[in-house]
């Protein structure tokens, strides 16, 4: 049975074009209209079924053969779609309408063409079908058949239609070739550029059916149409050529086909973005090493004086950011704003991307048009991990200063241990100990302000002290504040220094020298439970 969509009549057209408007109906009237909507409602099920004996026997019925259904639609339309000319030519017996429109403007020679049935087309014009109509979007026979793939249409248009509007152009201003180009019909754009179409045209983004194959990934249009006069220097309203599309859509054979072709990798859009800046962006590694190895600028700026690593750092992508920096991209590029890629990364708390700035060696004391530094930025957005980053990068010339005063007799006594062994002799397993002792310090034994006295001492700036203080996480802050700060300057210590000896020095010279004892005295009471042999080397007490 048929779907309800298909078959429900909703009005009958006469001939002339009108809606009858009958008297008011007797009950013999009702019964007629009855049979008549059954009869209808028949033939076109019998015409979608294409069942020409059942199309035969009804329509010597009483009905309208140009009964509509919900889509405009009446039997000839649907036999056209079909392309069966036996039940064509029986509705065209009956005085059917061959020039009726469906909602969409399509009449039954558009139907036929876009569903590629050559004897349907020829039939309809031979009885008399205009071959110049077009559907609502100004779609022609010709564009019909050639965004369908009906070559079969297509060369029968060509060869045998004087004026086939090989050129005109639909609502969107795009041609026939057009159409095959974006739905990649080979044999079809083949066919409408030997029969003369213009590879120039341009519809309403200004774009060739070049861009559209570019757009689409279709190779062998590409291909094609390189070879046939088509303009790889064409640019749409928005200056994109060919290559800035194709990358736009990360369609990499085609970029690598109009490289060969020998494409111009620096052409730059309306925004002075070039094909490796999009593909910086879009994160195509391939395209990107492409155009690199084609001798593409890397450090073109676009016309906001972005270069393509600030694209990368925009887009978070890693990958291509590395790629950029190993081919010698300029770390420290300006754009219009005075910002670095590190200031990009910071700004958008992209925290890979800053630690691969960072270690390649990003200035991170440039500041931007607003004179602030790729620390505070990310300070300002609560980036924590960034900061202490940056933090960590500006410190790593830190040098512990010179102890301002000889150590006390109880001190030396304290410290002095056989050449083999410090007081840290527990923290030689692990880093354990290390980690429990600065976090205990941090949230347990340091007062609110002590941190920043450590701070100080160990030679952090005011404003690297106030990027850790922007974190906020109530009145407890100070806290997670002392915290990183101990993670920071033990980080930056050098291989050959204690950490724990420095630390117990700083505290003493902070005045904190019971923290300092308490620290001492912890670790050697777990030197002394790990000692398990007689010959265990010991501390010597003078």
């Amino acid at each position: 049975m048929l779907r309800v969509d298909d078959c429900v009549v909703l009005r009958r057209v006469s001939m002339g074009g009108g809606e009858e408007n009958p008297e008011p109906p007797t009950e013999v009237g009702c019964r007629r209209t009855s049979n008549v909507l059954k009869n209808e409602l028949l033939l076109h099920e019998a015409v979608i079924k294409n069942d020409p004996d059942a199309v035969k026997r009804v329509i010597k019925e009483p009905l309208d053969v140009n009964s509509r259904n919900n889509y405009g639609r009446a039997p000839i339309h649907w036999a056209s779609s079909r392309g069966n000319t036996e039940i064509m030519e029986m509705l065209i017996n009956a005085k059917c309408d061959i020039e009726a429109k469906d909602k969409y403007g399509m009449r039954p020679i558009l139907m036929a063409a876009w569903h590629g049935h050559t004897d349907a087309v020829q039939m309809l014009i031979n009885y008399g079908a205009s071959v110049n109509t077009i559907n609502k979007k100004q779609y022609t026979l010709l564009m019909c058949a050639a965004r369908n793939n009906r070559l079969s249409v297509v060369n029968f248009l060509l060869d045998t239609i004087e004026d086939v509007g090989l050129d005109a152009f639909d609502t969107d201003h795009q041609t026939a070739l057009h159409h095959a180009a974006i739905a990649g019909h080979t044999h079809v754009v083949r066919r409408l550029v030997h029969a003369g179409a213009n590879t120039s045209t341009t519809n309403k983004q200004g774009r060739t059916p070049l861009h559209s194959a570019c757009e689409k990934g279709h190779v062998d249009v590409v291909d094609f149409l390189l070879g046939h006069g088509a303009d790889m220097l064409a640019k749409d309203e928005e200056q994109n050529s060919p290559l800035h599309v194709a990358v736009e859509n990360k369609q990499t054979l085609v970029v690598q086909m109009l490289l060969e072709a020998g494409n111009p990798t620096n052409l730059e859009n309306s925004k002075g973005l070039t094909a490796l800046h999009i593909a910086s962006s879009h994160g195509c590694r391939g395209i990107v090493e492409m155009l690199l190895s084609a001798d593409c600028d890397i450090d073109r700026q676009s016309k906001n004086g972005n270069t393509p690593l600030h694209m990368a750092c925009l887009s978070n992508n890693v990958v291509i950011a590395e790629i950029l920096i190993a081919k010698g991209a300029d770390l420290n590029a300006l754009n219009t704003r005075l910002q670095s890629p590190i200031h990009i990364a910071a700004e958008q708390g992209y925290s890979e991307i800053c630690k691969l700035l960072l270690s390649a060696g990003a200035n991170i004391e440039q500041r931007e048009q607003g004179g602030k530094t790729p620390l505070y930025i990310a300070a300002r957005g609560s980036f924590t991990a960034i900061v202490d980053m940056i933090i960590k990068t500006a410190r790593l010339e830190y040098t512990p200063k010179k102890r301002t005063r000889p150590k006390t007799p109880e001190e030396r006594r304290k410290w002095k241990c056989n050449p083999d062994l410090d007081v840290s002799i527990a923290l030689q397993e692990t880093d354990e100990n290390l980690e429990i002792i600065l976090r205990k310090l941090s949230h347990k034994q340091l007062s609110p302000g002590e941190w920043k006295k450590l701070a100080h001492l160990w030679a952090f700036t005011d404003e690297q002290i106030k990027a850790i203080e922007h974190q906020y996480i109530g009145p407890s802050s100070y806290k997670q504040h002392g915290y990183r700060v101990l993670r920071i300057w033990v980080d930056s210590l050098g291989p050959d220094l204690d950490p724990i000896e420095e630390l117990i020095d700083s505290l003493n010279t902070i005045e904190k020298n019971t923290l300092a004892d308490a620290i001492c005295k912890k670790l050697m009471r777990q030197k002394e439970k790990s000692e398990k042999k007689p010959d265990d080397k010991i501390c010597v007490v003078s």
